[in-house]
């Protein structure tokens, strides 16, 4: 249904950073707890885990997903190896992981490491295995999901997850959040 230069465009779409028209969107500059955490767990080399955001819509998952893709932009991560797609774009939902990942392997290669950013993972079909199979098969990859059907995440979690990625809850702002 689509061919890897169809899907590779929408890729470059999701990601202007590839085509160096500069960073992610004007984002907030308070830090959320759950952003502070992220960056620990994808910067701790001695144990890798892969981070799956989860909690309620609204409460501000792809903020602190693209302030992440913000701190990797800042701190020299080469742009091409950061990669930025949301499930809840009906083409993505329908291409579905193997696509993606055969469209981003074929065009940019996965020898160095690099980072998946997968908004609203839910949406796609049989997510949890594929972030097991990313994460046995390609040391060289480091994730991070955001979900908002919580059972969903946590099932998925619970079943293909232990030991490779974390969960880590978005509550709504906490008091100190809102005082900040």
């Amino acid at each position: 249904m689509f061919d890897q230069f169809e899907v590779y465009r929408m890729m470059r779409q999701s990601n202007p950073w590839w085509n160096g028209q500069g960073g992610v969107e004007k984002l907030p500059t308070m830090y959320r707890q759950a952003y502070h955490e992220t960056l620990d767990i994808l910067e701790n080399r001695e144990l890798r885990r892969f981070v799956v955001l989860s909690g309620a819509r609204r409460v501000g998952k792809t903020t602190v997903m693209k302030q992440v893709i913000a701190h990797l932009l800042q701190q020299g991560v080469n742009p091409q190896r950061v990669m930025y797609l949301s499930f809840d774009n009906p083409m993505y939902k329908l291409m579905g992981f193997y696509k993606v990942l055969e469209a981003y392997e074929q065009n940019m290669g996965l020898d160095e490491p690099c980072y998946f950013f997968f908004d609203e993972i839910q949406y796609a079909e049989e997510w949890s295995l594929w972030l097991k199979h990313l994460y046995d098969s390609r040391p060289n990859v480091h994730v991070v999901a955001t979900g908002s059907a919580s059972p969903g995440i946590e099932k998925g979690a619970s079943d293909s997850g232990v030991g490779r990625w974390r969960v880590l809850r978005m509550p709504t702002l906490s008091f100190r959040e809102y005082c900040d």
